[in-house]
């Protein structure tokens, strides 16, 4: 079952006067921390939907195999309407979305875990009494969402569908309540960040003579299969055109066949589309990527959380 995640990350907080996405928390800012907490988890079909000071979010997010797509309207709209843009993009690309704010950034990756492994239309964490986010929607909830013209946001929307089936899951997670509202807010997500810094991160790639193909590939094989140009797929990805085509040039020097079929530009532009074997070959990657992380995170239990270091 293909899962995706929708982050909204495209205003700036009335309440803190700052551009709440890009403050940092230890290394990394809130909008880094949730697509790692996603991508812990296994999710890898991830957009962020940016608005204000897009072109530098973008900058500081593309090496995180992320999709961007904009709100240009977020200084008259409200949240709903990126998490709508979103889900537009996701539809049919995924079974299941994952939807958070940027502003949300330490639920934890078994958290995610544990929401996956419920059979509902919406599955939603709840930390002592109280609901929070990440929020995991059924793909097949997204059109009656997209087409809600109420003033209630996404609450009113799943409100308006008939027959809904929700769950509440339970989970020892405090931080899916927890935003960065005000200052005292934002202490406690530094207190929380430290406690929970150290963590194992496998990269993989594959190799002959040299590195040839990574997540970085594999994520823009997808997006070429997606929209059927290079040039596309390069821009939601937040990497240049000719970038693009130097990692395409070096995973088939590496593969030793042919992952993207060109088609010659003509009066309306060519296109680009991925191979039976480039496609099977990005698909083993992941399921590759994903078990070297599970397995990563079983040694390091074993290893350091008994360990008298941390």
């Amino acid at each position: 079952m293909r899962t995706g995640a929708v982050i909204a990350a495209a205003a700036m907080s009335a309440r803190m006067e700052q551009f709440k996405q890009q403050m940092k928390i230890g290394n990394r800012t809130m909008a880094e921390r949730v697509i790692v907490n996603f991508q812990q988890a296994g999710i890898r079909e991830i957009v962020i939907v940016t608005g204000h000071r897009c072109e530098q979010i973008e900058k500081e997010l593309r090496n995180f195999g992320v999709t961007f797509l904009k709100n240009r309207d977020f200084e008259s709209t409200r949240m709903f309407e990126s998490v709508k843009i979103g889900l537009e993009y996701m539809k049919d690309r995924c079974d299941r979305v994952f939807f958070c704010p940027a502003d949300i950034p330490f639920f934890m990756a078994n958290t995610v875990e544990a929401m996956l492994r419920q059979d509902a239309d919406v599955v939603q964490p709840v930390y002592g009494e109280k609901a929070g986010h990440p929020i995991l929607l059924s793909a097949g909830l997204i059109p009656r969402i997209l087409s809600y013209a109420g003033d209630e946001g996404l609450r009113g929307a799943l409100r308006s569908i008939e027959g809904l089936r929700r769950i509440r899951i339970e989970v020892e997670d405090e931080a899916v309540l927890m935003d960065a509202d005000t200052g005292e807010a934002f202490q406690r997500l530094a207190d929380l960040h430290n406690a929970r810094l150290i963590h194992p991160k496998a990269e993989v790639m594959l190799e002959n003579c040299r590195p040839f193909f990574c997540r970085q590939t594999a994520d823009l094989l997808c997006q070429i299969a997606q929209t059927g140009s290079v040039r596309e797929a390069c821009s939601s990805l937040g990497i240049s055109y000719s970038k693009g085509w130097s990692i395409i040039s070096d995973a088939e020097d590496g593969a030793g066949y042919r992952l993207v079929e060109r088609q010659p530009g003509g009066k309306h532009g060519g296109s680009a589309g991925v191979t039976k074997r480039g496609m099977k070959l990005a698909e083993m990657f992941a399921d590759f990527e994903t078990q070297v992380n599970s397995a990563a995170e079983d040694i390091f239990r074993q290893i350091f959380l008994n360990s008298e270091l941390f």
